[in-house]
């Protein structure tokens, strides 16, 4: 069966149905990272939330096929990637030192994104893959009168654009036009002509163009790497909310200049994540990365589940007493699929407050369902999954519920779990093997044997055996 589904239009201001062009199959297009530096756990919200939005319109029985692009050339990451290059450095070497800072830190989000359970894209193109579509974009919009070129750089011509500012509600009266801007990023009331190719400065990477040796500007990628591989009409067009203006309404500039028509029906977008009730800043000591959290203990599926469970449109004030309220919310999920998944013992008797277990359970599954659709009401539809398990252990305390009976409950965690990747079956107890391996390491540890713990710990991954090691001197472990 599939499911239609409703989500909070930021073209319209209001929750709409989702409509794919193509009945079935959702084209999904989200902004990726800018690989200049390891992702945030702000960053991660952002990605956590798409994956919530992808994986929602597959388990409602949709085909979703999703372009997450690597930004590997944009301002910030020239200027980390150049700075230890002479002056007199080729181009060839800017480029090397470029792709190798983005390379490793492309590498590191993608770990990132597996510990997370973080289904990868379809397609994951990185704009320097992507040139050839973005020169010829910018020469598209040259012939139209959208765009002019001024000491080798070119310009989107806001003005000939009525419509620019839809997205972001932009109040065109008296809004200074025909200046130009060449930064990336820029304030919301400095509203500007917004560069579509830089033109080469010294001390930086280019590449050849029909307007002489430069570089794209951040905007132009993404309209071109969607374009070039969902098409001239998408589905869901998501980011975070910092990314309304300029950037996406910068892209609707360019890809509805180009093509006369809309581009993307729908424009999701994510809410900001505060820690502790502050902004994340170095100098606060409160800016984590994943593997900060996981150093101090932190298993990454219960700040996913953390993420998940509220609302992607509320800000949400990430805090470690939360991350403690979301373990023992998982916990309590886990507890009830374990009960479910054995055969249950004989119950006092009849109870007066007995309901039929499978009606409940589809009257759960219809509960989540209705949340689910409604924008992604996450609270509510894990509020329904929790009434279902305290319904259900009060019953299985009185009157053991039959085999029947649980498999449908099981039936219902394997179709949230499909969401939500947090409470999948996993096997009662690890075999003799690996006990003995696990306990052969900590021995190993224990005697300051690092090369034997290490080898153990090797060995333990060949089996598809996860080890982490915690800040408390303890070690947790998942399947790989």
């Amino acid at each position: 069966m599939r499911r239609p589904l409703s989500l909070f239009n930021t073209l319209t201001r209001k929750v709409d149905e989702v409509a794919p062009l193509e009945p079935g199959v959702v084209s999904l297009y989200t902004c990726g990272p800018t690989v200049y530096n390891v992702a945030h756990i702000g960053n991660l919200r952002t990605f956590l939330f798409q994956d919530l939005l992808k994986r929602t319109f597959q388990a409602a029985g949709h085909d979703v096929r999703h372009c997450m692009n690597i930004t590997d050339v944009e301002d910030k990451i020239i200027r980390d990637s150049q700075g230890g290059l002479p002056p007199e450095a080729s181009n060839e070497a800017r480029h090397g030192a470029m792709k190798a800072l983005t390379d490793r830190f492309t590498a590191l989000f993608l770990e990132d994104l597996e510990a997370l359970r973080i289904q990868r894209a379809t397609y994951l193109p990185r704009a320097t893959e992507y040139l050839p579509q973005m020169i010829r974009l910018v020469q598209d919009l040259e012939a139209k009168g959208l765009a002019y070129v001024r000491e080798g750089s070119v310009y989107y011509r806001i003005a000939g654009l009525p419509q620019y500012g839809c997205l972001a509600h932009l109040d065109r009266e008296g809004m200074k036009v025909g200046t130009s801007v060449d930064a990336d990023e820029y304030e919301r009331d400095s509203v500007t002509d917004f560069v579509l190719w830089k033109a080469a400065k010294p001390g930086e990477p280019w590449w050849d163009s029909p307007w002489g040796p430069g570089r794209p500007g951040w905007h132009i990628e993404c309209s071109a790497m969607g374009m070039e591989l969902l098409g001239e009409r998408v589905d869901i067009h998501s980011g975070g909310v910092d990314l309304i203006f300029p950037h996406h309404e910068n892209e609707i500039a360019q890809s509805e200049g180009c093509l006369g028509h809309r581009w993307v029906n729908h424009w999701v977008h994510g809410e900001f994540l505060m820690v502790e009730g502050q902004k994340m800043s170095k100098s606060l000591g409160n800016f984590f990365s994943l593997r900060d959290l996981v150093a101090k203990g932190v298993d990454p599926i219960a700040f996913r589940y953390a993420i998940q469970s509220n609302h992607y449109r509320k800000v949400l004030n990430f805090s470690f007493e939360g991350l403690r309220a979301a373990e023992n919310s998982l916990k309590r999920i886990r507890a009830f699929r374990k009960r479910m998944e054995g055969e249950g013992e004989a119950g006092g008797g009849p109870w007066k407050e007995a309901v039929d277990p499978v009606a409940r359970v589809n009257q759960a599954r219809e509960a989540f369902w209705a949340a689910m659709a409604d924008d992604l009401n996450t609270p509510e539809a894990l509020a329904a999954l929790f009434t279902l398990i305290s319904d259900l252990n009060a019953q299985d305390d009185h009157m053991a519920l039959t085999r029947e009976e649980r498999d449908a409950a099981l039936a219902f965690l394997d179709e949230t779990d499909a969401i939500f990747a947090a409470w999948p079956h996993e096997e009662a107890s690890l075999d003799a093997e690996v006990e003995a391996l696990i306990e052969a390491r900590r021995a190993a540890k224990a005697a300051k044997n690092w090369a034997e713990a290490d080898r153990v710990r090797d060995q333990l991954k060949a089996l598809g055996i996860v080890l982490e090691d915690r800040k408390d001197g303890t070690t947790g472990w998942r399947r790989g």
